[in-house]
């Protein structure tokens, strides 16, 4: 592939008639979903408010736009330390199940507006890239806003990249390889990236990643133009108004220049010190999510400095669409996934 024409795109796919009727029908029913319940900082009256404890478990337990959270018996739990004296990070792991030898380590960190879910968000699609990929998934449980908000979840992610660099192999059978999540968890695995490039240990500065896989991310903490232009008569599960919500528990009490800040905000990082460090990316984002801009933004930042920026943009798709199970129909599960397998198994030959 050729790392100067990856980033091209056909006009089509930001068309608004490129989208499908069974994708039209989805985003609907995601809306009306949405418009029943309330949001995880409103209340269900005057005196109750959900809060982000409860809204989790109501996440989990598939009572809002996102499908329900499916626990697989082939998942392990695993912890490992954490900079802070007294406690340890939870992680979660997922092999193939198929007799597949391990060929690399997946270091996944989870979506949730920095706010929700968690290591065990994520298991049925982990597995289905541990069995089509030969990757082992490692997946993250970083605090959580608003209990500990930043920096405490960036460095849980630290943490667990700079273990597996030095355990990996003695612990799996095979090196740390890939970075990558959902929404927020793909602006924390591009947070990591930089946090190893530029890291003070040698070790760390000369890890190198195969691929990063990152899903409908938020590279900029102060919001590009889409997130003020997406405005649909309900919310299709991410809207300015839930952001800034999010941003407020994430970063209290930030001024705008410290939001840009790029140990906050990579978009904002200088790439240029870094030219032919930067690892391939694949970027995907659907085109009825609030934060298109951001993936069109930073896939185009990462090419600039010279590394190859693969863009899936998928007609339609709404924010967190790979996260739904790729047999529902209408909402671009499917194709996010076969990008993903197709991107990891070109960077693994």
């Amino acid at each position: 592939m050729d790392a100067h024409n990856v980033l091209k795109l056909d006009p089509k796919v930001f068309d608004p008639a490129s989208i499908s009727e069974d994708t039209k029908a989805f985003n609907q029913k995601l809306m009306e979903i949405m418009s029943k319940g309330p949001k995880w900082y409103e209340s269900h009256s005057p005196a109750e408010q959900v809060g982000a404890k409860r809204y989790r478990e109501m996440r989990a337990a598939g009572e809002t736009p996102l499908p329900k959270a499916t626990y697989l018996d082939s998942a392990e739990d695993f912890d490992i330390p954490s900079r802070d004296a007294g406690r340890t990070i939870p992680c979660r792991i997922l092999r193939p199940t198929n007799n597949k030898p391990i060929k690399a380590v997946f270091l996944h960190i989870h979506g949730g507006g920095w706010v929700l879910q968690d290591q065990k968000s994520q298991d049925p699609a982990l597995q289905d890239i541990a069995n089509e990929t030969g990757l082992l998934a490692f997946s993250v449980g970083y605090r959580l806003a608003p209990e500990d908000p930043f920096p405490a979840g960036p460095n849980d992610c630290y943490d667990a990249a700079e273990w597996l660099i030095d355990n990996a192999e003695s612990k799996f059978g095979a090196p740390l390889g890939f970075a990558g999540g959902e929404s927020a968890g793909g602006h924390l695995s591009m947070l990591v990236t930089l946090h190893l490039l530029q890291h003070s240990n040698q070790k760390y500065a000369d890890f190198r990643f195969k691929g990063l896989l990152l899903h409908f991310g938020c590279y900029s903490m102060v919001w590009m133009p889409q997130v003020y232009n997406f405005v649909r008569p309900e919310v299709l599960v991410l809207d300015k108004d839930l952001m800034d919500h999010y941003i407020k528990v994430f970063l209290p009490g930030k001024s705008d220049k410290e939001k840009r800040h790029p140990s906050i905000s990579p978009l904002f990082a200088d790439l240029e010190p870094l030219r032919g460090k930067l690892p391939p990316a694949l970027f995907t984002c659907g085109t009825e999510d609030p934060l298109l801009d951001d993936t069109m933004f930073m896939s185009t930042k990462w090419l600039m400095g010279g590394a190859e920026a693969v863009v899936k943009i998928v007609p339609g798709a709404p924010h967190g669409f790979i996260m739904f199970p790729r047999s529902m129909k209408g909402s671009g599960a499917e194709e996010g996934m076969k990008a993903v397998e197709e991107f990891v198994l070109s960077k693994l030959q």
